[in-house]
């Protein structure tokens, strides 16, 4: 049985005045200082991207049940994945190593319990966090007692082009995104030269692409071979083709690409296919 749940989302909610200094500014509080932040702790939390691995005590959920858990701290501001939803924050560090990161805003989504569950943990974690310790490899954020509140390792995103990306799920036209059928495939390969191909159940289908930072748009004219096949691949196929043109933008989080549009709703979920 496909797993349902909501793709409806609402606008990201701005966390206070710092978050929005942070997007014009070297960022809030001491974030951006070396000096007062502890120089090169801070240097190295933000210089890389962060996979959560462990969450109070527990291991991050598999790609099967949830997106990664992701992190990026840049100047001030906060954002990343909590596996169901985006979100962003702010935090301050000091030379002590010590933390403060705000209440997350977060897009409103609804997925599967699990990964529900393990977020709103994720999201409790961050506000509870007062200090961090962090090398090229690793950061740990704990809390006033020295409690590991959550565990990352270091990433760098996968490359959008050239990269063979499997879907996991799509949204079905319902404002919902539905898993796929069993047995069956959807997958995009975005070219260096503006093409995009891949299965998309049943048959072969092409059209171009362009991107512009996060912003991305996928032209409606998509060639397929026009191959018959079973009845609910036929509406599988047809719902993903219908959804690829509404794309305005996309976000990797580790091996994970996530399609949306306008509004923020999701489109599809693909992760790497393996080497």
């Amino acid at each position: 049985m496909n797993h349902l749940w909501n793709a409806s989302k609402v606008t990201l909610v701005v966390v206070g005045a710092c978050l929005i200094a942070a997007l014009a500014v070297a960022g809030c509080g001491s974030a951006g200082s070396s000096e007062e932040s502890g120089g090169d702790d801070v240097m190295l939390l933000e210089s890389a991207g962060w996979q959560a691995t462990e969450i109070g005590g527990q291991a991050a959920l598999p790609d099967a049940e949830a997106a990664d858990v992701t992190a990026v701290f840049a100047a001030g501001e906060l954002s990343g994945s909590g596996g169901v939803n985006r979100y962003t924050a702010t935090y301050e560090t000091a030379a002590d190593g010590a933390i403060t990161i705000s209440k997350a805003a977060a897009t409103l989504m609804a997925g599967p319990p699990a990964a529900m569950e393990q977020e709103q943990a994720y999201f409790a974690a961050l506000e509870k966090a007062t200090g961090f310790s962090v090398d090229a490899e690793s950061l740990t954020l704990t809390d006033d007692q020295g409690a590991v509140l959550v565990k990352y390792v270091a990433w760098q995103p996968t490359a959008l082009q050239g990269t063979t990306w499997e879907a996991l799920a799509y949204n079905n036209g319902k404002q919902a995104l539905v898993s796929l059928e069993e047995t069956s495939s959807i997958t995009a390969l975005f070219g260096d030269d503006g093409s995009l191909t891949g299965d998309a159940s049943v048959n072969r289908y092409t059209t171009v692409f362009t991107t512009s930072g996060e912003t991305m748009s996928i032209d409606a004219a998509i060639a397929t071979t026009k191959m018959a096949g079973p009845e609910k691949l036929m509406r599988q196929e047809a719902a993903y083709l219908a959804a690829l043109p509404q794309t305005a933008t996309y976000s990797i989080e580790g091996d994970d690409l996530w399609l949306r549009d306008a509004d923020g709703a999701a489109l599809a979920h693909y992760v790497a296919a393996p080497d």
